[in-house]
């Protein structure tokens, strides 16, 4: 069975920006959880050491 390939395109044209922001909240959970368990620490890329939470950025 093939994956759907354009399900956004298929959605009514009020549904577009639920589903982008439905998208990106994903991203920013898997990106988040990327950031605590794959680079914490051992990346020397500035933007993946960024601080997770409000309370961890005012502990810098």
């Amino acid at each position: 069975m093939d994956p759907p390939r354009y399900g956004c395109a298929g959605l009514p044209a009020d549904e577009h920006i639920t589903a982008f922001r439905v998208l990106v909240s994903v991203f920013a959970v898997a990106y988040t959880r990327r950031r605590l368990t794959h680079c914490k620490g051992t990346c020397g890329q500035p933007w993946h050491n960024l601080p997770s939470t409000p309370a961890e950025a005012e502990q810098r």
